[in-house]
C-alpha cells in the first residue's frame, strides 16, 4: 500500500514503492555510478588560463596568492631574518660556495610551511625571498619538499623572473658582494635597480 508525503511546496504526492529493483540499485550504487561515467570522459568547458596572466607557469590564481617560496641569487645576504622570524622553524641557513667563495642562503621544508609571509616582509633586499603562484606541493616522500637553494632559484626564474619582466613585480635589490667589479660598477648597478624600482612605483603602484 502507498503511503502519502508532503512536498516543499505543500502537495500531497505519492512516495515510490520500495521495490527490489531499487533496493539492488541503492546497494550496487548504480545511479551514482551512472554521473559517474557520464562525466569521466567529458572535456572541461572552462578556460583554466587567463589571457592577462601569460607569464603566469600555472592557471589564473589570486595576484596575491602565498605558494611555494623562491629565492633572489643577487640580492639575498644571508642575513638569517627569515629564519628568525619563522614562527614554524621552517627556514635553515646553508653555505653555498660560488666562484670560490662561501655564501650563505636560506633553505626551507615545505611540509611545514604556513605561508604565512612573514619571511617575505622582512626581508630587508627588498623581497629577496618571495612566496610564488605555484599551488601544487605534493610529494611521494619527504625529501621531495624539502626546497636548497637551488630549488629557490630555480623557482625564481621560473616564476617571479617573468613577473619582474612583465614589470608588475619588484626587482630585488641586489646584494653588493655578489657584483663583481670595481665599486663604480656595483654603485651603477645598485643605482639602475632604484631607478626602475622608481619607475614601476610610480607606474603601477598598486600591485606590491
Amino acid at each position: 500500500m502507498r503511503q502519502r508525503a508532503i512536498s516543499r511546496e505543500g502537495i500531497v504526492s505519492a512516495e515510490r514503492e520500495d521495490t527490489f529493483i531499487r533496493r539492488f540499485k541503492r546497494i550496487l550504487h548504480i545511479p551514482a555510478m551512472k554521473t559517474t561515467l557520464r562525466t569521466l570522459f567529458r572535456v572541461p568547458q572552462v578556460n583554466l588560463y587567463h589571457p592577462i596572466r601569460e607569464h603566469s607557469q600555472y592557471p589564473y590564481i589570486a595576484a596575491r596568492y602565498r605558494g611555494l617560496l623562491a629565492l633572489s641569487k643577487e640580492a639575498c645576504t644571508g642575513c638569517k631574518k627569515c629564519e628568525r622570524i619563522c614562527p614554524n622553524k621552517v627556514i635553515i641557513m646553508r653555505d653555498i660556495e660560488i666562484e670560490g667563495d662561501t655564501y650563505r642562503f636560506p633553505a626551507y621544508f615545505a611540509g611545514r610551511c604556513m605561508k604565512c609571509g612573514l619571511c617575505e616582509e622582512v626581508c630587508d633586499r627588498q623581497y629577496a625571498i618571495r612566496h610564488t603562484d605555484q599551488w601544487e606541493d605534493a610529494g611521494y616522500i619527504r625529501e621531495q619538499l624539502y626546497y636548497s637553494p637551488e630549488r629557490m632559484w630555480d623557482m625564481w626564474d621560473k616564476h617571479i623572473q617573468p613577473r619582474i619582466d612583465a614589470k608588475i613585480a619588484h626587482v630585488a635589490v641586489p646584494d653588493k658582494k655578489k657584483i663583481k667589479g670595481d665599486k663604480d660598477t656595483q654603485k651603477a648597478k645598485e643605482k639602475e635597480v632604484m631607478e626602475f624600482r622608481k619607475q614601476q612605483d610610480a607606474a603601477e603602484p598598486t600591485f606590491w
